[in-house]
């Protein structure tokens, strides 16, 4: 015969499931915002995807530079969406010649939001990886 488990055990069971899926949920809602974010501000010229477009805008999904996990792609990443970027540079063996606009009237918590969906999204964060934050 199964012994009954107290009703206190049950309710918190149910609490922390309750708030798993209230975490999940604002997750995934967050991940839909970033992408979101990411295709109106980024997708026009980078695809929605960030696969890019030959010819216009290097591909920012698996790219060379997040593939290596280096500490500078932290501050390289925001510093381009903020600034932009322009001249002729080489990314997946393709090179692109174009002007990337500054994103200078974004909000702090934007260019974090932008700059964390292509590290952490867009390709594999590096192990340790802390999102960036206003």
């Amino acid at each position: 015969m199964a012994k009954a488990i107290p009703a206190k055990v049950h309710k918190s069971a149910a609490t922390g499931f309750a708030l798993a899926l209230i975490l999940l949920a604002t997750a995934n809602g967050a991940l839909a915002d970033d992408a979101a974010l990411f295709a109106q501000t980024c997708g026009a010229c980078h695809g929605k995807s960030g696969v890019g477009i030959p010819g216009m805008a290097p591909p920012l999904a698996g790219a060379d530079w997040a593939k290596a996990g280096k500490a500078e792609s932290r501050t390289y990443v925001p510093t381009v969406i903020l600034n932009g970027l322009s001249g002729k540079l080489m990314a997946a063996g393709r090179t692109y010649q174009s002007v990337m606009p500054a994103q200078k009237q974004r909000k702090d918590d934007e260019i974090a939001t932008l700059a964390n969906y292509v590290l952490a999204t867009l390709n594999t964060a590096p192990a340790g990886f802390k999102p960036l934050t206003a």
